[in-house]
């Protein structure tokens, strides 16, 4: 056998006994040997113990009689350790020894009352020293069942015996202490681990002892914390003494079964019954041990009854300090074993009905330690044996809620409803020592203190520790029509706490933007603990339904129906009718069919049923709905569903009356006494004879209450006055005297409480009785962390959720810890949004988050020459918002995960795209955007970057390609404008490492992802995101406009006086071009969703553009750009066609500057319009509005080309082609840039500038008009075929000519020559009569065509150098009237004509020198006029005939249209070609003229 130390066992109880014998001797007690002796008096040991385990018979060993109890002998105290020295020297082996003859001297000595305190210590320090170092080795493996007791159980339990018998003199306060602390130290080391002497392991010598020395121990440590004189120092060792103990009775229990305790108990009896046996027939009294039984069981049952008795706060015998112990001792206790002691329904049934309501009692306490102590056990009873406490987990975070939520109302909407069940209310657990049954109801409570709020809220924060924590109050409480939404008003609780609850301050400002406090920052734990939970249970899917409990989805269904509930009690507690009839429509109140009855019975029996059972309905209400004076079946029935069988009178009014309370008329109160008499009588009591008896009892019983507790009645009703009463009224008979008496105390001692005077401790009293009621059928808890029930929490909670966190994050600028954990929150709370489908969640996070970033609109944008600097091969312009930026990492964590989370979750953003938006034109005006998304597309020069300052474009005669804003491009070196503009401002290294921050953190964000995935977004998030980005370019466009104009300030007269240049146009706004960019890329992107997007960005267009001289050019021409753009879109949607007319037609009413300053834009994106889709203009009303833009760019050095370019297209390529629709507008365009050749032309003549080389812009594109209208004639014939029924010579062939001879006078020589040239071509075409075939036509010619030229050309104004146009006119004239002359002679107009065409030739040939070509064509003009027999001379007259001879005259053969034309001709051909006639028309043979004339008529033709 091995010993605990080095030291052998032999030497150290020698050492002890010398050391213990020598302080002995100098006592004087024993100064004089064993000569003198002292008699005293010891406390007698139980009978088992008084000999020691001796056997029967055998003689008593000297040194032990102290051990006996009785008069003990002092000397025999000094002599017991002689004997003890005697024996350990004579032995060689201590086991050959028994334990208790070893420690028999010590424990006498110790049990003397008069052995002095220093003695009784050292005495206790050598037992200390024997068994931590000798008991060991006769340690053996602990008993599991009932057994013979050991010697080494023997001598522990007569150690226990002693230890708490120990007595001692009092000598001083302190010396006593010292003795009682080595007394604690003893029973520590009995609770100590020690090595087991057989084996490795180790043991104790606790599992040595029975329950008897357990709980003596136990005993004697309370007794040492209840004993208030002690110090502070003492009574904590004590208390750890106890708690060692505890940890080691508690860990016991961890490992024992059912199975242990019942092989325990039949063992124990079988003992018993051997006992018997050997006791029958015995008188002498038997000394031998019982059989040793382990503690178990009953040491915890017993230590458990002790503690929640010292709990109870109405028991004003326990201190506060003693309540301080033991609940410190309860801790301990369910640390070590909570969760094994809700397993013995023994254990755990005090604990939830005792246990749980003196703790929550003590959590009202004002004293801080009791407070926090009192949490501190609360918290650790939920966390152990939450399973088994349903109902008072409810309680429990209801008070909390109640107790910590302020009286004002939160700055929230409310969740949950104002119905609750009836449950314990926590305003009744407020004990005071002044007025304990009347307690100070919550609303009436002074604020909670700051350090007693958080308290409260760790305790919160410990219970909710688990992960499945708020899904089990859902489940539980939420799901659950008893209960109330637990769930949602811990949600609204803590969200609500997460805001300064602190009264304002002397200023009269809130610590609304102070920070957070402690209490704030644990409600914040609590609500993203909630958060990750469901964010975990979401990725791991969380755990699987338990088997043992109903279908998850009866719990769905459950909650639904409690909804109903409530709506169906908030009815019936407006106006009871309506409530029932509500919740028998819902089918809340169900008729059993199986019930006997009529139906009108049946009903009353489900509508009783449901009001005795609702704990939600007003119980006044109640009362009176059911005693009404049409309801008495239902009054019947209700009072039929009580069973007051072999209960007294006064249990059965007061079991009724806790159902509802009496109304306060007399007929209802009769009514319900009636009733209730009738109902009791039918039981048959013994003491009432008949029905009216138990009436006038009754009712004697209410008035008996009222007498009794009415605090205003000064006399109160004897027992012999309420026999009196009631004499007689038994029938005719008396009463029972007993029975009355046992009325009347009933009534005395506990007053019948009505249901809305349950206040203070009776009001508690019923509170709980009531859920201890609901516990027996509310089953156990249901805990799991399972996902099923995750989407319907999130959809409850996440709008405050969203906010508190966002509040936190926004006041905790410098707190990392903080701002980690809200951001954190935030990512979960978009992931739950995504996996839930919840798109407003992400609108909510947005816009929490936006406000922290820094990044929104701060006002009036005003643009500065920031520097700009070159790191790390990169160009960063430093501004201030990109050094504030880059200083705060608040704002940049939030922008961050902003932007995180908007990626890839753009489909479920809709009002977050506002501040999304707002941040993009922030990052824009100061270039922190990627550039990708600065860029604008142009029609001309592609995709440019937008502009970030408006300036005046070089001085140029002509710009080049690429339209207004391309042409700035190469001025714009740089965003804020050239080179020589910027100034250059210092800047720090600071301030350039800050924006290289700024501008890392804008790259990790990846917005060009994200406006990628903004771009291809789906029809439900671009809609938001256009009328987002609308929103903030009115506000900075049309909102501003409006606003200047409505704008006025005060003069010093107080009189309105309006701004200065408010008709000049607003400053450029890059932000104004960057949004209109965005919104016409978004639409433009999004095709098939054209339809819904083209009406908001039309009429924010069309709104720029009816105030366009309001606004920069710049926004203008982009805004015209984008219109252009999306009608490129709508031409491809059939029906939106009619949408791009009105387009149209908003250009057209653009004012003429605004135009020409557009125009280039314009035209290019109607010919992308026009050759996408040429059937795209269908309409003549249509045409004209494409030919009226047209014609606005006739006069414009570039737009002027591509309309030109568009006609001849048009003209050429039939791209688009040219119909009866649009052919007088392509005419009229033609002729538009032939005159306005012309008129340049002209100006330059009239500033007398210089012949140049090049005809000028001018002049070409008016030849390339006159060219288009030659070409005209090829598509005339395919539209004749197209429009048979059409005046085909005026519609089509008319007008070209019309144009044509407009131009031979056009002022530029080039126009002129190629307008006669082109016109002689058409006239003198072979198939020009062809192609009509109505010979009518050709007057028209002369008349509309050739002679209004030969008016023009006559006119004397005329300028100089148009000799030759003359010629040419004159030439031409004559060439197709001698075309024509023989179609013409076939009609009747020849003659009218050819009169014409010699008076226009008389004008120019008297004018003009130089006519000899013009008389040439005249003179074959004369001769074919003359061969055809048109123009025909009078007969002339023979030589040789006179007068005297008339029959011989030349008769005149020429018709009176001859005549005629002979007449009105000869002389105006004699004054042109005199004496033409006469030569030709006298010398010339017929057969010569005729072949002259066929000669000249060919050459003509060719």
């Amino acid at each position: 056998m091995t010993s605990p130390t080095d030291l052998p066992a032999l030497t150290l109880l020698l050492q002890e006994i010398q050391s213990l014998t020598s302080s002995m001797r100098r006592n004087q007690r024993w100064a004089t040997g064993s000569a003198q002796h002292f008699t005293t008096s010891q406390p007698p040991l139980p009978p088992y113990l008084r000999a020691g385990g001796k056997k029967r018979g055998s003689p008593p060993r000297k040194g032990r009689a102290s051990l006996d109890g009785g008069n003990v002998d002092e000397g025999d105290l000094m002599l017991g350790f002689v004997e003890l020295r005697r024996s350990l020297i004579e032995t060689k082996n201590i086991s050959t020894l028994q334990p208790l003859d070893i420690s028999a001297p010590f424990l006498a000595l110790i049990r003397s009352p008069l052995t002095s305190g220093p003695i009784t210590s050292l005495a206790l320090t050598s037992l200390n020293a024997v068994i931590l170092n000798v008991l060991p080795l006769f340690l053996a493996p602990p008993p599991k069942v009932t057994t013979p007791s050991t010697p080494l159980q023997v001598c522990l339990a007569h150690i226990t015996s002693t230890l708490s018998s120990c007595r001692f003199p009092s000598s001083s306060p302190q010396q006593d202490e010292l003795v009682l602390l080595r007394l604690l130290r003893v029973i520590e080391s009995l609770a100590m681990p020690v090595p087991m002497p057989s084996s490795s392991g180790s043991g104790s010598m606790l599992d040595q002892m029975a329950d008897e020395s357990v709980c003596e121990l136990l005993e004697v440590g309370l007794g040492m914390l209840a004993r208030a004189r002690l110090s502070e120092g003492l009574r904590g060792t004590a208390q750890s003494c106890v708690q060692i103990i505890v940890r080691a009775v508690f860990g016991r229990l961890k490992g024992l079964t059912q199975e242990d305790v019942d092989k325990l108990l039949e063992s124990a009896k079988e003992k018993e019954k051997e006992a018997e046996v050997q006791e029958n027939g015995k008188d002498e009294e038997d000394l031998t041990p019982p059989p040793f039984t382990p503690y178990g069981l009953p040491t915890i049952l017993e230590l458990l009854r002790v503690l929640i008795a010292l709990l109870d706060p109405a028991d004003q015998a326990h201190t506060d300090s003693m309540r301080l112990a033991a609940l410190s001792v309860l801790n301990t206790a369910l640390e070590v074993g909570g969760s094994s002691l809700g397993e013995w329904s023994e254990l755990r049934e005090g604990v939830r009905d005792e246990g749980c309501r003196y703790l929550f009692q003590l959590t009202r306490s004002d004293a801080s330690i009791l407070l926090g102590q009192s949490l501190r056990t609360t918290s650790t009873l939920f966390s152990t044996m939450l399973p088994h406490l349903k109902l008072q987990l409810e309680l429990f975070l209801s008070y909390l809620i109640d107790r910590l939520t302020p009286q004002t109302p939160p700055p929230q909407i409310n969740y949950g409803n104002s119905s609750r069940p009836s449950t314990p209310s926590t305003a009744t657990f407020d004990h005071t020592d002044t007025t304990p049954s009347t307690p100070r109801p919550i609303s009436l409570l002074p604020p909670v203190p700051n350090e007693t709020r958080e308290l409260m809220l760790e305790t919160l924060t410990q219970i909710a520790l688990r992960p499945s924590f708020m899904a089990d109050c859902w489940v539980n409480y939420d799901c659950s029509a008893d209960s109330e939404d637990i769930f949602e008003r811990l949600i609204g609780f803590l969200t609500r706490g997460v805001y300064p609850s602190g009264p304002p301050k002397q200023d009269g400002t809130t610590n609304l933007f102070d920070g957070l406090d402690a209490a704030q920052l644990l409600s914040l734990e609590i609500l993203l603990g909630l958060v990750s939970s469901m964010s975990e249970r979401m990725d791991d899917g969380g755990e699987s339904w338990p088997s043992s409990a109903p279908p998850a989805s009866d719990f769905s269904d459950q909650k639904e129906r409690k909804g109903v509930l409530l709506a169906g009690a908030a009815a019936f507690n407006a106006k009871p009718k309506n409530g029932i009839a509500f919740l028998e429509k819902e089918g809340v109140i169900t008729v059993d069919p199986s019930a006997p009855g009529t139906d009108e019975e049946k009903r009353n029996k489900a509508i009783a049923k449901f009001l005795r059972s609702s704990s939600r309905l007003d119980k006044k209400l109640i009362g009176e709905y059911i005693s009404g004076h049409d309801k008495v079946d239902l009054l019947k029935a209700f009072l039929a569903s009580f069973d007051f069988k072999g209960k007294s009178i006064a249990d059965a009014m007061r079991e009724l009356l806790e159902t509802f309370r009496l109304p306060g008329e007399s007929q209802p109160i009769s009514r319900i006494t009636e009733v209730f008499a009738e109902q009791l009588f039918s039981t048959s009591p013994p003491e009432i004879a008949s029905q009216d008896a138990a009436y006038v009892l009754a009712y004697s019983v209410i008035m008996l209450n009222t007498d009794q507790h009415n605090p205003q009645n000064r006399k109160r009703m004897t027992i012999d006055d309420y026999k009196r009463n009631l004499r007689g009224v038994n029938d005719g008979k008396d009463f029972d005297p007993e029975y009355l008496a046992a009325i009347h105390e009933s009534i005395k001692k506990k007053e019948i409480i009505l249901p809305e005077e349950h206040v203070g401790q009776p009001g508690f009293d019923y509170a709980w009785k009531g859920l201890m009621q609901r516990a027996r059928t509310a089953g156990p808890m249901i805990s799991c962390n399972t996902a099923q029930f995750d989407e319907a929490m999130f959809k409850l909670s996440w709008r405050p959720l969203i906010s508190s966190i966002a509040y936190a994050f926004t006041m905790s600028a410098q707190d990392e810890h903080v701002i980690q954990k809200a951001i954190t929150g935030f990512r979960q709370c978009a992931s739950l949004a995504g996996h839930f489908k919840l798109p407003e969640v992400f609108d909510t996070i947005v816009q929490s988050l936006a406000a922290a970033t820094g990044l929104l609109d701060e006002g009036d944008y005003q643009m500065s020459n920031f520097p700009i600097v070159e790191k790390d091969n990169q160009s960063l312009i430093v501004s201030p918002l990109a050094i504030r930026f880059g200083q705060s990492y608040r704002s940049q964590l939030a922008t961050v995960v902003l932007f995180t989370i908007a990626n890839g979750n753009g489909a479920a953003i809709r009002s977050g795209w506002t501040q999304i938006f707002e941040m993009f034109q922030t990052l824009f005006l100061h270039s922190l955007l990627p550039a990708p998304m600065l860029q604008m597309e142009d029609f001309l020069a592609g995709q440019t970057t937008i502009p970030m300052k408006a300036a005046a474009a070089p001085q140029v005669d002509r710009r080049p390609e690429g339209g207004l804003l391309s042409a700035l491009s190469s001025y714009l070196l740089s965003p804020y404008g050239g080179e020589a503009e910027v100034v250059a401002v210092e800047t720090s290294e600071e301030d350039v490492e800050n924006t290289l921050v700024a501008v890392d953190c804008l790259n990790s964000c990846k917005l060009e992802e994200l406006y990628a995935e903004i771009l291809s977004l789906d029809v439900d998030a671009l809609i938001p995101a256009l009328q987002a980005i609308r929103q903030l370019a009115e506000d900075r466009t049309t909102g501003k406009l409006t606003a200047r104009r409505n704008s006025t300030e005060l003069s010093e007269t107080g009189s309105p006086r309006r701004f200065q240049n408010l008709d000049g146009p607003l400053p450029y706004d890059p932000a104004c071009v960057f949004h209109l960019e965005m919104m016409v890329s978004l639409a433009s992107r999004g095709k098939k969703h054209i339809a819904e997007t083209w009406p908001i960005i039309f009429e924010y267009i069309s709104t720029l553009l009816s105030s366009a001289q309001s606004f920069s050019v710049l926004l203008i021409e982009r805004a015209v750009v984008g219109l252009l753009r999306l009608c490129l879109v709508v031409s491809e949607t059939p029906t939106l066609r009619d949408q791009l007319y009105i387009a149209l037609d908003v250009l057209r009413s653009l004012p003429s500057s605004v135009l020409s300053a557009v125009s280039e834009q314009l035209m290019a994106g109607i010919a992308k319009i026009l050759e996408k889709d040429t059937e795209v203009v269908k309409s003549q009303t249509e045409w004209g509005l494409i030919i009226a833009l047209f014609r606005a760019t006739v006069n414009h050095p570039e737009a002027s080309k591509v309309t030109l370019g568009i006609v001849r297209r048009m003209v050429n390529e039939q791209i688009p082609p040219v119909t009866l629709d649009n052919w007088g507008g392509v005419v009229a365009l033609l002729d538009e840039f032939a005159t306005g050749a012309g008129a340049a032309t002209a100006g330059r003549a009239q500033r007398k500038t210089p012949q140049q080389a090049s005809l000028g812009p001018a002049v070409e594109r008016g030849l390339s008009a006159l060219d288009s209208v030659y070409d005209l004639r090829l598509v005339i014939p395919a539209l004749t075929a197209s429009y048979p029924s059409t005046n085909a010579w005026d519609t089509f062939h008319l007008p070209p000519l019309l144009i044509l001879s407009k131009h031979c006078i056009n002022h530029s020589r080039e126009i002129r020559q190629r307008a006669i040239s082109y016109l002689q071509r058409i006239l003198l075409s072979p198939n020009l009569l062809d192609i009509h075939g109505n010979p009518e036509t050709l007057p028209v010619i002369f008349d509309r065509v050739l002679f209004p030229i030969m008016d023009e050309l006559a006119k004397p104004q005329l300028e100089s150098g148009m000799g030759e146009t003359r010629l040419r006119a004159a030439t031409l004239l004559c060439k197709v009237f001698l075309q024509y002359v023989v179609r013409l002679s076939e009609g009747d107009v020849v003659g009218e004509l050819f009169v014409k065409v010699l008076e226009k030739l008389e004008r120019f040939m008297r004018n003009e020198r130089d006519m000899n070509e013009a008389g040439e064509s005249l003179k074959n003009v004369i001769l074919v006029m003359h061969s055809s027999g048109i123009l025909l001379p009078p007969p002339s007259t023979p030589a040789a005939a006179t007068t005297e001879t008339p029959s011989e005259a030349v008769v005149d053969t020429r018709t009176d249209a001859q005549k005629k034309l002979w007449t009105a001709s000869r002389d105006r051909i004699e004054r042109v070609l005199p004496g033409f006639l006469e030569e030709v028309m006298a010398n010339q043979p017929e057969e010569k003229k005729m072949e002259k004339v066929k000669t000249q008529q060919e050459g003509v033709v060719a």
